[in-house]
């Protein structure tokens, strides 16, 4: 296993884009959620951080829209960031987005993974992909989110409203809906979306 701090501090895979975990969580006028999800990601046991750029611990700030970290999964040491956004125009029709991303060629370079064209396939790691599901689950029941969106550089592409009137441009991403919401969808969309309690 590569010493975390290397990796961490390896600005060479800090490219390629991210892989990510992105969700709409509520209207943005309401941070509890954001702050809830935030302290979350930061107790698990598999979680370090969060950490300055030069790998430093620091306190979690819920005044700060990012923070970052490294991700343990096996003999896997992964460097991730968590972005929380809160769109403000107009802030009574905005919403709350909540991120895990991984920079692919920090993927690339965890997992020796070759010849990877994240904006074409999906090659996420099946432990990898475990976490995001199992993280999304939990973080549902903490806050039950509006919609869930697994996929490259997917954050903010995705309102729950286009499954219910449009999805523009749609490739390979996966969806997740609470139940509550999994009836509003249009019925040409139900096949692309996952049902969580």
């Amino acid at each position: 296993m590569t010493n975390r701090k290397d990796i961490f501090l390896n600005q060479n895979i800090r490219c390629g884009g991210f892989y990510e975990l992105s969700i709409q969580v509520c209207q943005s006028n309401d941070n509890r959620p954001i702050e809830n999800y935030t302290n979350f990601i930061w107790t698990k046991d598999n979680v370090s951080g969060p950490y300055d750029d030069n790998f430093r611990q620091v306190d979690i700030n819920n005044e700060n829209n990012q923070h970052q970290g490294i991700l343990t999964l096996s003999d896997f040491s992964i460097p991730f960031k968590t972005f929380s956004t809160c769109e403000q125009n107009p802030i009574e029709t905005g919403y709350n987005w909540f991120d895990i991303s991984f920079y692919t060629a920090t993927l690339d370079y965890a997992f020796a993974l070759d010849n990877t064209h994240w904006s074409e396939k999906d090659t996420c790691p099946a432990i990898l992909k475990a976490f995001l599901l199992d993280t999304l689950k939990a973080l549902y029941s903490i806050y039950p989110f509006l919609l869930a969106t697994i996929d490259f550089e997917i954050s903010g592409q995705y309102y729950l409203d286009n499954l219910k009137d449009g999805l523009d441009n749609w490739t390979n991403s996966e969806f997740y809906v609470g139940k509550i919401n999994y009836d509003s969808i249009k019925n040409d969309y139900k096949k692309y979306v996952t049902v969580i309690d």
